[in-house]
């Protein structure tokens, strides 16, 4: 059973949307018009498979490009639905803005099929509030609260009473690859994912920060599963003024924690510039894998040379990282989109590398002996042997007596030796350093 929320701005659909699905998945807050892209999620609601699809709210007068291609996106999200909730607000009661949402739907209707329609009188949690939406030629619908978790008992029945044949969930075992696409304001992700899948899906334009909730895709390359994330622009903390953005921000930031690989989207015109460092930075201290895909870049005639250029940077700012790819795209002319996931799949399989423990001490050995650690007092730091802890990123411990005289320059000589031994390059890794247990201690 597919259903579409529909509704005008600031009516709970968000709210609702996170009830159904059982998760905060969807940014939620006072002001009108969070919510710019359709988003779709597979939920089990008591026993009942669902997709619900949460839209932005319906605006059928304004002539604003924002607002129309908004609509596009709810109008998608009708023709794609087995049902409609239309969510109004209890405590405003039926204004003429849902009535001419109504007339929307039933004109909607007549190209896309007629959908059952269950109005949802939301925010009804104070049952001294009434209200009657016959006027919209629905029914008299439920009244439920979202944000109190009220009603849903009786929204339950009214939906067991449609049956949707062929909407069974199914099991599926395979992991999606988790690709977050992150990068500042107006440097064409949504544009790229856009290219990526070859459809519309998610909202563009030339104005920055359209782009508000975080939005997962399931796709496919070469048969394998891919959830492509597409994040909020992210802007210096200090410019981030209104709190929908600040909402924004850190729901982007929930994404890419869960993500495997980081596709950091920069403008070829402006590459790497601070706050690109700063997202970077973040993402690597996360574990993350990092892609660096210079977009637009049909759109100078010098772009290998930037390309260069930014490698050469990186180096420089990312020293814990070498060799982080950086790939010429255009998500407009559909250049390089490959790349980036051939160079994904490439660096998830060494990011979920473990070396053998015989094969690591072997390196080991040799490593210390080709640059035997700094006495101490005249005495030796004696490294004892290493294991692999963790994968994901590649995480080591090596234990060794004096720790907290190692030198920081000594850790980087081996994680760098690690990496050029292992075929680690633009994979991030860990190496922590314990103090080995005195046997005779008591």
């Amino acid at each position: 059973m597919k259903i579409a929320l529909i509704g005008r701005p600031n009516v709970g659909k968000s709210t609702l949307f996170n009830r159904l699905v059982g998760q905060r998945n969807a940014i939620v807050g006072d002001m009108p018009g969070i919510t710019r892209d359709r988003k779709i999620v597979d939920a089990d609601f008591f026993g009942i498979h669902i997709k619900v699809i949460d839209t932005p709210g319906i605006d059928p007068f304004s002539k604003d490009d924002l607002a129309k291609s908004m609509n596009l996106q709810s109008l998608a999200a009708l023709s794609e639905s087995d049902i409609v909730f239309f969510v109004v607000d209890a405590i405003d009661g039926v204004t003429e803005y849902d009535k001419s949402i109504a007339v929307w739907l039933r004109k909607s209707f007549k190209q896309y099929g007629n959908r059952p329609v269950i109005v949802i009188k939301n925010k009804s949690e104070n049952p001294s509030v009434q209200v009657s939406t016959a006027s919209l030629g629905f029914g008299e619908g439920v009244a439920i609260s979202a944000e109190h978790n009220l009603g849903f008992d009786e929204l339950l029945n009214l939906m067991s009473d449609f049956d949707f044949p062929g909407e069974e969930p199914f099991e599926d075992k395979e992991i999606p690859l988790k690709v977050a696409i992150i990068g500042r304001p107006n440097v064409g992700k949504s544009t790229l994912i856009n290219a990526i899948i070859g459809e519309n899906r998610l909202l563009t334009g030339d104005r920055a920060g359209i782009t508000r909730d975080s939005i997962s895709l399931n796709w496919k390359y070469k048969g394998k599963k891919i959830s492509l994330i597409d994040t909020a622009g992210q802007r210096k903390r200090s410019k981030i003024q209104k709190k929908a953005e600040s909402m924004s921000v850190s729901d982007a930031w929930r994404y890419v924690k869960q993500s495997h690989v980081v596709v950091l989207v920069m403008d070829i015109r402006q590459p790497l510039e601070k706050q690109d460092v700063t997202i970077a930075r973040k993402a690597f201290d996360e574990g993350k894998i990092i892609i660096f895909a210079l977009n637009k870049s049909d759109m100078v005639p010098n772009a290998e040379e930037i390309q260069e250029d930014v490698e050469r940077r990186a180096k420089y700012e990312f020293s814990q990282v070498l060799g982080v790819p950086c790939l010429l795209v255009s998500a407009k002319e559909r250049l390089g989109l490959v790349r980036i996931f051939n160079k994904a799949f490439e660096l998830y399989d060494k990011w979920n590398t473990r070396i053998s423990t015989g094969a690591l001490n072997k390196w080991f050995h040799w490593a210390i002996e080709r640059n035997h650690p700094p006495l101490v007092n005249g005495m030796p730091i004696k490294l004892k042997y290493i294991s692999q802890t963790n994968t994901r990123p590649p995480t080591f411990a090596i234990f060794a007596n004096r720790v907290e005289y190692l030198p920081e320059s000594y850790k980087k000589y081996l994680v760098n030796n690690l990496r050029k031994s292992f075929n680690f390059d633009g994979i991030p890794l860990r190496i922590f350093v314990r103090q080995r247990k005195n046997p005779y201690a008591e």
